[in-house]
């Protein structure tokens, strides 16, 4: 019995985002951990707050003490308290530029769309774009939604005089769009870290550093090398990722189209830093080390997309911890600001199924009468 094409790439990617799960289950604590500082050895447990004082939940039973003997311990807040502090005032207004973002991007992926006979208001690619969301919340990684954006667009009804969009442009569409945007995530992070203290020449940072300049050197190779010559271009996986990005790159209005989608997804990634930036305001920390936080944001959300856990569980969750902490930030603190953008995620993937459902035409039998 032959294993299925690309089954052990989905082993690998399932197996990155579990480990990735129990890292954090290793190392984020849910509850609060605390300990008596005057303890010859560790006296870490986790304990549970409440107005008669603190419960600490032993391996022998939980125990009741007094606030006094609370107040005496030492503790490293779990994610629970981390989330109890939040700002609700500035979580709101944070929303809202998360929403303006997300309008940003619709208006990113509507300039690549341009050419391709696809001439959708900025509102309707906006519904498009949400409405897929709502499916990338359950779907493998941030390339799930986008499969969906490409359906949404195909299968839309014909207008009278307009010809149907050639499949190839807009599968290639929403790959410039991922592509773009997470070069310009990448290079707005290497200049707020440079900004903010500097990030010098460490691996991650010449790897982001590189997004940018292997994506112009990808398109430049499309449009300048005759990749039509070659007998196998067309044939494998590769082959068939390259097709449509070729004969996009190829269209003379392409490179006018991109460079209008790179200064829309400025925009965007300046949206999404924000939001970040506020989550951890938000939480009332303060960062040791600034630069880590955009560093550490851009490398969550370029993890975030490979296709593993639905909605990306796991990786990105796991590199905000991570590289927070190179920021000084506390482990519970960097998962509670992944869990908490997760959410706004979420409250647009919620919006988009409700517009998909409003738009639905109901059963024949459900119909109401003239």
């Amino acid at each position: 019995m032959t294993r299925p094409r690309g089954g052990w790439g989905r082993v690998l990617t399932r197996t990155l985002a579990l480990a990735a799960l129990g890292f954090i289950a290793w190392t984020v604590p849910v509850r609060d951990r605390c300990w008596d500082p005057r303890a010859p050895e560790s006296t870490r447990v986790t304990l549970s707050r409440d107005d008669a004082g603190c419960v600490l939940h032993l391996r022998s039973g939980d125990t009741r003490i007094t606030p006094s003997e609370c107040a005496a311990l030492r503790c490293e807040p779990g994610v629970g308290s981390v989330l109890s502090h939040v700002r609700f005032d500035i979580l709101g207004g944070l929303l809202v530029v998360y929403a303006l973002g997300t309008l940003a991007w619709a208006a990113r992926w509507r300039a690549l769309l341009g050419f391709a006979g696809v001439d959708l208001p900025v509102w309707n690619v906006w519904r498009i774009s949400i409405e897929a969301q709502a499916g990338g919340v359950v779907l493998p990684g941030g390339l799930g939604g986008d499969a969906l954006r490409v359906a949404a667009v195909l299968s839309r009804p014909e207008r009278a005089g307009e010809a149907r969009a050639p499949a190839s442009i807009v599968v290639a569409s929403v790959l410039l769009d991922r592509a773009v945007g997470l070069a310009l995530v990448s290079t707005v992070a290497v200049v707020l870290g440079e900004l903010s203290g500097g990030v010098g020449g460490r691996p991650v940072i010449l790897a982001l550093s590189a997004v940018p300049v292997v994506l112009v050197a990808a398109l430049w190779s499309l449009r300048a090398l005759p990749f039509e010559r070659l007998e196998r271009f067309g044939q494998g996986r590769l082959g068939r990722l390259l097709a449509p990005l070729f004969g996009y790159a190829r269209d003379p209005r392409a490179p006018a189209a991109i460079a209008r989608a790179a200064l829309l997804s400025l925009a965007v990634a300046g949206t999404q830093f924000a939001v970040v930036r506020g989550l951890v305001w938000a939480l009332g920390v303060t960062p040791g080390r600034e630069n880590w936080v955009y560093v550490g944001t851009a490398m969550a959300f370029i993890v975030g997309a490979v296709p593993a856990l639905p909605g990306g569980w796991g990786t990105s969750d796991a590199a905000f911890v991570f590289f927070f902490g190179l920021a000084g930030i506390a482990a519970p603190i960097a998962l509670a600001v992944s869990l908490l953008y997760r959410l706004f995620w979420y409250l647009s993937g919620v919006m988009g199924a409700i517009l998909y459902m409003a738009r639905r035409k109901p059963p024949e039998g459900l119909k109401r009468p003239a």
